[in-house]
């Protein structure tokens, strides 16, 4: 290996190197930065020759597969390329595996490491974030960035999904300037919506949702979970090992039994895969729908790094069509943008800003779908649950107030808050 490098002193090694190595089937050449938020200078910046490879994160569990998706065929990763060129230039890193996500959580890099609240590394690939490095394979030209800080703030990768630079992502012009439908049609579609699941009280999402609206959003929640499960709590937190059960319960408990719900909330974290998502059960994959309820549980009872790192894996999984799946890579749905949406809203990520590759968002997306009747379809060709569908789309125009601030809610409710009062908001928007 070859390294050119120019290097400075600073409170940790900052240098700007080229990585050159063979080029075999599924190699890249790959701009690389990593950076940590008030380090004077980044740690590295430079061009790398990465190719497909396995990866020692040094944290006693072994090397392991790095080079994409289980099933595709080998090519060059982000984690590859930050591998190739840290080890080139004498930097130390330390990755913790995770077998279920298959892939690491990065753990710290010099002399950065993952703390609570809110300080972790995050991945970035052409402004766009990832939520697994091993994961993600990169092409020659691709533009790497590894960020140490808050995932949101100011200055973090390529910018924050609510910056005024970010990109907008492939095929888009790259400008995220404020979009979405103008404000008097999504008022309609919201009233439009709430009447109709008036119109469905029998369905127990429309419930939830409607009472957000001015009601007992705690009792709502309790019926979804249902009463002996909500009597069943374990002696680890969760209710039955489900995670969609017990991010419901936190909504239950968090008034009536704040100790039971913090214990709810916390086998939530601790559960949390290291890209900051959550399956249906722990070791599953982690689907978007679920990832979006937990942060609403983790939000009320404080866990504000872990909803940031579920923005994240959410954020990472946007459609081009501005909409959220059920998995990434799938194609979106009303419910899944919905319940995306709740994740954002808490994360304080300006949905307006929030753009797929075609430069649309989730607010345009949800629009797309909305029918005469005042229900939202699950996708622009089907509708089979259209209460349920929509009550989970509605969820995610909420506000942020209306999602925490259950009293005002209430209040709101008595003096029969008009529907543009959950119109998408002002959230950062």
């Amino acid at each position: 290996m070859r390294i050119a490098a120019r290097a400075a002193l600073v409170t940790t090694v900052a240098c700007a190197a080229v990585v050159t190595l063979a080029a075999p089937a599924g190699a890249a050449v790959v701009a690389l930065s990593v950076t940590a938020a008030g380090a004077p200078a980044p740690l590295f910046e430079g061009s790398v020759n990465t190719e497909p490879h396995a990866v020692d994160g040094s944290d006693g569990s072994g090397v392991h597969s790095c080079s994409g998706p289980p099933g595709s065929a080998p090519a060059a990763t982000a984690t590859g390329a930050l591998d190739d060129a840290l080890r080139g230039a004498g930097i130390p890193w330390r990755g913790n595996w995770n077998p279920s996500f298959r892939d690491f959580f990065i753990d710290s890099i010099g002399p950065y490491a993952s703390a609570a609240p809110d300080r972790y590394w995050s991945l970035t690939v052409n402004g766009r974030f990832s939520s697994g490095g091993c994961l993600r394979q990169v092409i020659d030209g691709d533009s790497v960035h590894f960020f140490y800080g808050p995932l949101y703030e100011a200055g973090s990768p390529g910018s924050t999904p609510d910056s005024p630079k970010a990109p907008a992502g492939p095929g888009s012009s790259g400008k995220a300037t404020a979009a979405g439908p103008r404000p008097q049609k999504l008022r309609s579609v919201v009233g439009a919506a709430v009447r109709f699941l008036r119109r469905q009280r029998s369905e127990a999402w429309a419930r939830l949702a409607l009472a957000l609206r001015g009601g007992d959003p705690a009792a709502a929640a309790a019926v979804l979970v249902g009463k002996r499960r909500l009597e069943s709590q374990g002696s680890d937190g969760s209710f039955g090992g489900d995670v969609n059960a017990t991010a419901l319960a936190v909504l239950a408990l968090d008034e009536a039994q704040p100790r039971a719900a913090a214990r709810a909330a916390a086998w939530l974290a601790t559960i949390q895969a290291p890209s900051g998502g959550l399956g249906y059960r722990p070791g599953v994959t982690a689907d978007v729908d679920t990832t979006g309820l937990a942060s609403w549980a983790l939000a009320l009872r404080g866990r504000r790094a872990a909803v940031l790192r579920a923005a994240g894996f959410v954020r990472a999984a946007q459609a081009a069509d501005g909409g959220f799946p059920a998995l990434p890579g799938g194609e979106s749905n009303a419910q899944s943008t919905g319940l995306a949406m709740i994740a954002l809203r808490l994360a304080g990520i300006g949905l307006r800003r929030t753009l797929g590759g075609s430069g649309r968002g989730p607010l345009d997306y949800l629009v797309s779908l909305a029918r005469r009747d005042g229900s939202i379809a699950y996708s622009p060709r089907s509708s089979p649950t259209p209460g349920w569908t929509t009550a989970q789309a509605l969820l995610g125009l909420t506000t942020q107030a209306g999602l925490l601030d259950w009293d005002a809610g209430r209040a709101a409710g008595s003096i029969r808050r008009s529907d543009h009062d959950f119109d998408g908001g002002t959230d950062r928007d």
